[in-house]
């Protein structure tokens, strides 16, 4: 197993990191216990939704997953891979580090997410310890993770985190958040109204935009009027100011973050109702029930 850099350097985006054999078989030992760890004890995956924040034991998994990077090409053929520049510049392009193998013609990438704090180099003065004392260490490097971010099998892309693995590719494509036409289009939605539009998109930040995204994904403000909404709202007492506007009622969106985000989650559903207790709850991830 070879051992990889994947880059932000659009015409070199794989690049080989040369290893020596000793190293190359402790790099094959340590991914190879790390792809064990990754699956071991998971008891459930789930297909990804955007919506869903996977419990301890379980994946998430998209299918049919892109790999416009030729991350698999290159476990194919290494040799047909530029050696990574082991300079300053070339250890701060890296996004993730990868290796992987093949098998019945299907590869296996297995993939940590890469961050400037896992790079040795020349600018710091760095120590080692070797025997009873410490070294200086003169040239440049890098240290591993002790876990993967993803492992991705032929087409099938498994992972926990969406934070990290967002770092390591464009998820964009699976994970929809509202564009500023998809914000101006959710401005002029027949059941909503907002004062000024650009002052909204101002405060739209990237929370507000995958909101966004998600409730018209749902398409829940074609299904219920405003008023049944606010009906629905006051029980979770969560004010929702409707105004008549030419004889059509709209649900009126406040220009204060905390108080938009709140008409926000519910909007997208982040409140329910425990069945026994009838407490009601917030929730950060949610899962369609069986």
């Amino acid at each position: 197993m070879n051992l990889f850099a994947l880059t932000n350097v659009p015409e070199n985006r794989v690049a080989r990191i040369p290893l020596s054999r000793e190293l190359q078989e402790e790099i094959t030992a340590l991914f190879l216990q790390q792809e064990q760890s990754f699956t071991s004890d998971i008891e459930e995956e789930i297909k990804f939704d955007g919506k869903y924040r996977p419990e301890e034991k379980e994946l998430l998994f998209i299918e049919d997953f892109d790999d416009v990077d030729g991350i698999c090409t290159a476990i194919r053929n290494p040799t047909g891979c530029q050696e990574l520049e082991v300079t300053c510049q070339g250890l701060e392009s890296i996004k993730a580090i990868f290796s992987g193998y093949a098998k019945d013609d299907t590869v296996t990438a297995l993939l940590q997410a890469f961050d400037r704090k896992r790079i040795i180099s020349t600018k710091g003065f760095a120590m080692f310890h070797s025997g009873n004392t410490f070294t200086k260490f003169d040239g440049s490097g890098l240290t591993l993770d002790n876990k993967l971010t993803a492992v991705m099998t032929g087409n099938t892309l498994r992972f926990q985190s969406f934070h990290y693995v967002r770092q390591v590719f464009d998820m964009s494509g699976y994970y929809k958040e509202a564009t500023n036409q998809d914000v101006t289009d959710f401005c002029h939605h027949a059941a909503l109204a907002v004062g000024s539009e650009q002052e909204f998109l101002g405060v739209a930040d990237s929370w507000v935009r995958r909101k966004i995204g998600l409730i018209q994904q749902s398409g829940i403000l074609d299904r219920y009027s405003p008023t049944q909404i606010a009906d629905v709202a006051r029980m979770f007492q969560i004010g929702l100011t409707i105004e008549n506007r030419e004889g059509v009622d709209k649900i009126v969106l406040p220009m204060a973050r905390p108080d938009l985000k709140r008409i926000l989650r519910f909007l997208d559903e982040d409140y329910y109702e425990a069945p026994l207790t009838t407490t009601r709850y917030l929730s950060n991830s949610k899962r369609v029930a069986d």
